[in-house]
């Protein structure tokens, strides 16, 4: 693995002068948000953080296309792991600092002038995505409304479980549409290290990726009800998840990497729009 995985494309790679004229020709920013925490035997702790920016690369792309010109900031990889927060390789960052710290990120933004700065967020942890609506709540209190939230992982139910709607003021609105359910899944319950984030570091980071751990790992046979207890953190992620994945780790449909690329053109269509 090398460090470009993270930065390759985004600002971290340019000049100021050329994030300047970028800014001055009207482009907006993607902020890439995730954690360092364990995924398993067989994928990097940094796998939210590389998706995220994985999904934006591809958005940028994508928006390209339809004429809507994006950045990719650095992307945001301390936040609150606090399901995973007592297994090896995981940082948990007090809710406190994550938000103070997300919020100067933003602040440093708008700073470089960006009227548009979408934040895009792989990582399902409930306190850290409260978190999250919370700056973007005091951003828009603040009248920075050209802070908005892109993608928070639809298949995790995020919006729902924050008692949101997805039609609020800092929402990009963009539509769940039927080609994100049409690949084959195994059907076992899974949120973390699952087939879905596997199929997409395979695809998009091979190197990263334990092949002959990925070889033999079982599923994981648990309940709705089992995940709710993981979910309040405590005793249960160990018991219910020693290893440190929660589902079927290997895909059953080797295009499955396509949710990720499906969704990266609903949302640049979404921000096209928006423009």
């Amino acid at each position: 693995m090398t460090i470009g995985a993270l930065f390759t494309e985004t600002m971290a790679d340019m000049t100021a002068v050329a994030i300047e004229a970028a800014v001055k020709r009207g482009a907006g920013v993607l902020l890439p948000i995730g954690v360092m925490e364990t995924h398993g035997p067989h994928l990097p702790t940094g796998t939210d953080a590389l998706i995220a920016t994985q999904i934006c690369r591809l958005t940028k792309s994508y928006a390209a296309e339809l004429g809507r010109e994006l950045l990719i900031a650095p992307p945001y990889y301390w936040g609150i792991t606090g399901v995973l927060s007592g297994f090896v390789g995981s940082f948990n960052i007090r809710a406190e600092t994550a938000k103070q710290l997300l919020d100067d990120v933003i602040d440093s933004l708008l700073a470089n002038k960006f009227g548009d700065i979408l934040l895009v967020s792989h990582h399902g942890d409930f306190d850290h995505n409260v978190m999250i609506r919370e700056v973007l709540e005091q951003q828009h209190q603040q009248g920075k409304t050209g802070v908005r939230w892109l993608y928070a992982a639809a298949r995790w139910r995020l919006i729902k479980r924050l008692g949101l709607t997805g039609q609020e003021p800092y929402w990009v609105p963009w539509d769940f549409k039927p080609e994100l359910e049409r690949f084959k899944v195994t059907g076992i319950l899974g949120v973390h290290a699952d087939e879905y984030e596997t199929a997409a570091m395979v695809r998009y980071f091979p190197e990263t990726v334990d092949f002959d751990a990925l070889e033999n790992v079982s599923p994981t046979q648990l309940t709705m009800k089992d995940l709710e207890s993981w979910r309040a953190g405590g005793d249960a992620p160990r018991r219910l998840t020693p290893d440190g994945y929660f589902g079927a780790p290997n895909p059953v449909d080797p295009n499955l990497w396509r949710h990720f690329d499906e969704t990266a053109r609903i949302m640049a269509a979404a921000v096209a729009r928006c423009a």
